[in-house]
């Protein structure tokens, strides 16, 4: 979960079953590690947000204006640097650009502690919906985040750790990991209640990183969070954290409806 070249390191020294480890919380987007190659047309619903007509961050489309992404993507940049690919498999190439007309920061959101990390773009015109092109539900408030459950991150960042990012979509199943079972992972205050987690805790091997940031993780065609951040991509004991969307329905209701 990191983006673009600024690089905000956060470093703790956590104690974790006997061992001691430095860890920092990035602010980079993520990208997916352990998955396989994805058609846009089985989620037309990512879209990628480019930056200077560059792949920087994913995110998801809300409606035909509207896409919604992560704060750390958006909140240091005006709106003539960003743009929005849509209907495309395929990282800086194919389907449809459009202009963003505004950019919709949380007002709470939190460069250092990634708290409040969602952020909404309005498009200049609006899309298209087809076959490669259409919106994706939210979950609705309330909506309990449970462990275990099935989810699936898509993205075109990078494959792992120090590794190129991908060329083509690719998806992952990522098990889900409740807020309060992941903050048992992390130091004191990292897991905030608007945030959980999501991934394999023991072995590691798969996870959203660097190029995923702000894209979506669905479950049963729901969308319930989105890519914030992580420190070790793919790493055991180091699950990344998504901003919890049942957490800012009236944030998001209030925007694409006024």
């Amino acid at each position: 979960m990191r983006i673009l070249s600024t690089l905000c390191f956060v470093f703790a020294l956590f104690i974790v079953e006997g061992y001691s480890a430095a860890l920092n919380r990035t602010k980079s987007a993520l990208r997916i590690v352990g998955g396989q190659d994805a058609l846009i047309q089985d989620y037309p619903y990512q879209v990628s947000i480019l930056f200077y007509g560059k792949h920087g961050c994913g995110g998801s489309i809300i409606n035909r204006y509207y896409i919604l992404t992560a704060a750390h993507c958006t909140y240091d940049v005006t709106k003539s640097v960003l743009a929005v690919r849509v209907n495309s498999s395929f990282r800086d190439e194919q389907g449809t650009v459009y202009e963003v007309d505004q950019i919709f920061v949380h007002d709470g959101f939190d460069d250092s502690t990634y708290d409040n990390d969602i952020s909404i773009l309005r498009l200049a015109t609006p899309l298209t919906f087809g076959n490669g092109v259409s919106p994706i539900a939210l979950a609705t408030a309330g909506t309990q985040i449970k462990d275990g459950l099935e989810a699936y991150a898509t993205g075109w960042g990078r494959l792992g750790e120090h590794m190129p990012a991908s060329h083509q979509l690719q998806v992952v199943m990522l098990p889900v990991i409740s807020t309060e079972t992941c903050a048992e992972y992390y130091p004191p205050g990292w897991v905030t209640r608007r945030m959980f987690c999501a991934g394999y805790y023991e072995q590691g091997g798969k996870d959203t990183c660097e190029g995923d940031s702000g894209g979506p993780l669905v479950v049963s065609g729901i969308q319930i969070g989105l890519v914030s951040w992580g420190t070790i991509c793919a790493a055991p004991k180091r699950p990344g954290a998504f901003t919890k969307i049942p957490e800012f329905v009236d944030y998001i209701n209030s925007i694409i409806y006024n």
